[in-house]
C-alpha cells in the first residue's frame, strides 16, 4: 500500500515523497480506519483526504468552513487535472442539482461542502443517493464547544455522518488541546480512531511578545520591521474598524498595504487578498477571517496588533509565517487594555439567561410567526447594548428548538468571522412554540461554562503575555506537546536581540514617576472615595505587588496569580469592581506622582504607600491628582450601568422573595444573587441583612471584627463557630466598611 501512495502521490501531485506524517495517515484512511489528526498550520493536512480520495472507490465529501477556502483548494486540484468540485450557496439551486448528479455518475471525486449546507434535508437526502467513500472535517475544532472557533453547525455532522451510512471519517484541525481532541471524537461519533498528532514546534518561527502603551508606537513598531525587511507580513487586529485604521495609518507611512475583513464587499475582498499573494502589497491587515488555506512561501512577518482570546487562536495565525522554512518573526504587541475587546467578544457570544429571554420576549413582540429582521435590527428594537448577544441569543434558541431560520443561513453566512459577525443581513426567522409563556429549553448551565472556559482561555493568554520563560516552550506545553525543549535560543525570552529586542521588564527611572497629562486639580466625594480604596488596598499589600496587582485586585479579577496570592481574602478584594484596569492604573500613577504611592527599584517594581498616602487615605490630608476631568468614567454613572442586574436582584429581594427564590426566578446560582446583594450595600443601597444573617450570628461576627480587623477574611472565618459561612461575614463586613466610608 505505501509503494501505491507513493506512486499516486507522484503521479497525481508531483510530489517527490510524504511530508512528516502524512504517510501514516493516508495508510490508515485506505485501510477504513476513522482518524483524527493535528497537524500544525502548513503541514499538509489537505493531502491526508486529497490522495485517498482519488484512490478509494467512490466519493469524498470535504466539510470545509469557508466558501474562499474551498474555491481555492478546487481551483489547485482542477489544475492538476483532478476531479473535484464543491457545494455552497453561490450556487443556485441548478447547478447544485447538476453537481450532485455529476458526483453520482462519478465525474468527481471530491467534494467540498460546507457545514451550512446540511441543514437542507433535501440536499443530504441527495448526498445519500452518492456512493460516499469518505468523509473529512476540516477545521474539526470548529465542533467542540471547547474549541477556540466552535460553530454550532458543526454540531449536526455527527447526525449526518450517521444518516449517509457512517463511512470512514476523517477529522483534521491544527490546533487542538487534549481536551478538544476527546471532544472532536465525541462530537463526529468517530468508532475507535486512530489519533495522530504532528509536534507543534516550529523552529523557525522567532516569537516575541512587546508590551506597548500607545497605538503609535504600535505603528512604528511594524513600518520599522516592512521598511528595513524583505519579504510580506500579517497584521491581525481582534476588529474590523482596527482593520480600516491601521490599514489608513500604515499608508500614511507610504507602506504598500492593503486591508482585510468579511465586512467588505467580495470584489473587494478578493482584490486585497490577490494584491498580497501577488506582492503587490507587501502587507496585508485583517481580522482572523483571513488565513485559512493562505500559502504564502515568503511570509516574515506576523503581527498581532491586538492579543488575541486564545492560544490556539494565536498559534494558529502565528503558522502562517515562514511556510518556507526561513526564518519569520511573529510579534505580539500587548497592550493589557486590549483584553477588555476579547472580554467584549466573550460577553456577546455568551449571554446571560436574561438577554435570552428578553430577546425571544422581543421576538414575540412583534406579533408575527415569521419574522424578518436582522440582529442590528433586532438590538436597536430591543435597546440590546451588545450586538453580538442578540445574535448569540438567536443561535441557542434555535438549538433549544424554539425558532427556526431560513435555508440560507440567517443571521450565520458562510465565511462568517466568529465573534465579529455584522449582523446587517436580513433573515426570516420562524417562532415554533405556540405561546410566547414558553418556558425555555436553553442549557444557561452549558453557556456558562463556556463563559468561563473562554475567560480561562483568555487568562492564559495574557499569562503568555507576560511570562518571563521561554515562548515556544509555553506553547508547547499548553498543547501537551512531548519536548525537552527548555530554552529555543530564538524567542524574545530566550534570545532578545534576534526576535526584535527585549522589552523591558520594568520601567527606566523615568519613566515610573512620570506625570500625567492633565492638570492638578481638586477631587470630587466619589472619585476622592476612590482614592482611599486604591491606598488602603496598597496598605493591605504591604509593597509586595506591582501596580498591575492592586488593580486587579481592586477589580475582583479571578486570575490565576491574584488567587495564588490570597489577594481575594483581602477587604479590598473587588471594591473598585466597575471600573476597568487602565482606570484604577491612571489613578495609581497620578498617585505615584503626587508621592502618595512610591515605586521600588529593580526588575520586579512594586507598590507602597507612603506617609503622605496614609494620611490621605484617613482623610487627615487633602490631595490634588493630575486626572482628566472628563477622562474617566464617573463612578455614579459606571455604577448605575453595571450594577443594573445587581438592583433587579435587590428589587426581588425587597419585594420578599429569598436569596434562593430569586435564584430561582432569575435561572442564576444563589452565590450570584449574594453577590448582587453585596454589590448592591457596597453601592449605598439599603438591603436588610436581617434576613441574612441573624441577630445572635452578628453579634458574634462583629466581635470578631473587633478583634481581626476586616484586611482578610479567613482570620475571622478561623474565629468564628462552623455555623457562620462566608456569605455571613461578607454581609456583616461589607455594612462595616460601608460606614466606616
Amino acid at each position: 500500500m505505501h509503494v501505491d501512495a507513493l506512486t499516486s502521490l507522484r503521479q497525481l501531485f508531483g510530489f517527490t515523497d510524504f511530508r512528516e506524517g502524512q504517510l501514516d495517515v493516508i495508510r490508515a484512511v485506505l485501510e477504513g480506519r476513522d482518524a483524527l489528526v493535528v497537524m500544525p498550520t502548513g503541514s499538509g493536512k489537505s493531502l491526508c483526504y486529497q490522495l485517498p480520495a482519488l484512490m478509494l472507490d467512490g466519493a469524498t465529501v470535504v466539510v470545509s468552513p469557508l466558501i474562499a477556502l474551498m474555491k481555492d483548494q478546487v481551483d489547485a486540484l482542477r489544475e492538476r487535472g483532478l476531479p473535484a468540485t464543491f457545494i455552497n450557496s453561490s450556487l443556485n439551486l441548478g447547478e447544485q442539482r447538476n453537481r450532485i448528479e455529476a458526483l453520482r455518475q462519478g465525474k468527481f471525486k471530491l467534494v467540498y461542502v460546507a457545514p451550512e449546507r446540511f441543514r437542507s434535508g433535501r440536499f443530504v437526502e441527495a448526498l445519500k443517493s452518492l456512493k460516499i467513500a469518505l468523509f473529512a472535517v476540516d477545521e474539526a475544532h470548529c465542533v467542540s464547544t471547547w474549541g477556540h472557533d466552535f460553530r454550532p453547525d458543526y454540531l449536526q455532522l455527527k447526525n449526518v455522518i450517521q444518516t449517509l451510512g457512517q463511512p470512514h471519517t476523517l477529522a483534521l484541525t491544527a490546533t487542538a488541546t487534549p481536551y478538544v481532541r476527546d471532544d472532536i471524537v465525541r462530537e463526529l461519533g468517530l468508532r475507535r480512531p486512530q489519533t495522530f498528532v504532528s509536534g507543534f514546534d516550529r523552529p523557525n518561527l522567532r516569537i516575541n511578545v512587546v508590551k506597548i502603551k500607545q497605538e503609535a508606537q504600535k505603528i512604528n513598531r511594524i513600518a520599522s520591521w516592512a521598511r528595513f525587511n524583505e519579504g510580506s507580513g500579517i497584521i491581525y487586529t481582534a476588529t474590523r474598524k482596527a482593520v480600516e485604521q491601521v490599514t489608513e495609518m500604515l499608508g500614511w507611512e507610504g507602506l504598500k498595504v492593503a486591508g482585510y475583513h468579511a465586512g467588505m464587499r467580495d470584489s473587494v475582498r478578493r482584490k486585497a487578498q490577490e494584491d498580497f499573494m501577488s506582492g503587490q502589497v507587501q502587507l496585508i491587515v485583517a481580522t482572523n477571517a483571513f488565513g485559512m488555506g493562505i500559502d504564502k512561501p515568503d511570509i516574515r512577518f506576523v503581527a498581532h496588533y491586538q492579543m488575541p482570546g486564545s492560544i490556539e487562536a494565536y498559534y494558529q495565525e502565528i503558522g502562517r509565517a515562514g511556510r518556507d522554512g526561513a526564518q519569520s518573526l511573529c510579534l505580539l504587541l500587548f497592550n493589557y487594555a486590549d483584553k477588555n475587546t476579547q472580554e467584549f467578544f466573550i460577553e456577546g457570544s455568551y449571554p446571560d439567561a436574561e438577554v435570552v429571554q428578553d430577546v425571544y420576549d422581543e421576538l414575540w413582540a412583534t406579533g408575527l410567526k415569521r419574522i424578518a429582521l436582522s440582529s442590528n435590527e433586532m438590538a436597536r428594537r430591543g435597546g440590546f447594548g451588545n450586538q453580538m448577544a442578540v445574535q448569540s441569543a438567536i443561535n441557542l434558541l434555535e438549538r433549544a428548538g424554539h425558532l427556526r431560520r431560513d435555508a440560507s443561513g440567517g443571521f450565520r453566512s458562510e465565511g462568517f468571522e466568529p465573534s465579529r459577525f455584522s449582523g446587517r443581513t436580513p433573515s426570516t426567522i420562524t417562532l415554533l412554540d405556540s405561546s410566547p409563556d414558553t418556558k425555555l429549553r436553553v442549557n444557561f448551565g452549558e453557556v456558562r461554562r463556556r463563559a468561563a472556559l473562554e475567560q480561562r482561555k483568555l487568562r492564559e493568554m495574557i499569562e503568555f503575555c507576560y511570562t518571563q520563560d521561554c515562548y515556544r516552550r509555553f506553547i508547547l506545553d499548553y498543547f501537551g506537546d512531548r519536548h525537552r525543549l527548555q530554552q529555543c535560543t530564538t524567542c524574545g525570552n530566550c534570545a532578545p536581540q534576534a526576535s526584535g529586542g527585549r522589552q523591558r521588564k520594568s520601567p527606566p527611572p523615568d519613566e515610573r514617576q512620570r506625570k500625567p497629562t492633565a492638570a492638578r486639580r481638586a477631587l470630587n466625594p466619589d472619585e476622592s472615595l476612590r482614592v482611599r480604596k486604591i491606598l488602603a488596598c496598597a496598605a493591605r499589600m504591604k509593597g509586595r505587588f506591582g501596580m498591575q496587582m492592586i488593580a486587579s485586585t481592586l477589580r475582583g479579577s479571578a486570575a490565576k496569580n491574584v488567587m495564588q496570592a490570597h489577594l481575594n481574602e483581602l477587604s479590598t478584594y473587588g471594591l473598585l469592581k466597575d471600573m476597568r484596569q487602565e482606570d484604577i492604573l491612571a489613578y495609581v500613577e497620578a498617585l505615584l506622582a503626587e508621592g502618595c504611592l512610591q515605586i521600588s527599584a529593580g526588575e520586579y517594581p512594586t507598590v507602597s504607600i507612603t506617609e503622605k498616602g496614609q494620611r490621605v487615605m484617613r482623610e487627615l490630608e487633602p490631595v490634588e491628582l493630575q486626572l482628566p476631568e472628563n477622562g474617566i468614567v464617573d463612578a455614579g454613572d459606571r455604577e448605575f450601568n453595571a450594577s443594573h442586574t445587581a438592583r433587579k436582584s435587590l428589587n426581588f429581594f425587597v419585594s420578599g422573595l429569598s436569596v434562593e427564590q430569586i435564584a430561582q426566578r432569575r435561572k442564576l446560582v444563589p452565590s450570584t444573587i449574594e453577590d448582587h446583594l453585596l454589590d448592591c450595600i457596597r453601592a449605598g443601597f439599603s438591603v436588610d441583612t436581617t434576613r441574612l444573617v441573624s441577630p445572635g450570628d452578628r453579634v458574634q461576627i462583629e466581635q470578631a471584627i473587633k478583634v481581626h480587623g476586616t484586611e482578610k477574611l479567613k482570620p475571622l472565618r478561623d474565629a468564628l463557630p462552623e455555623t457562620i459561612t462566608y456569605g455571613m461575614i461578607r454581609f456583616v463586613v461589607a455594612e462595616h466598611r460601608r460606614k466606616q466610608d
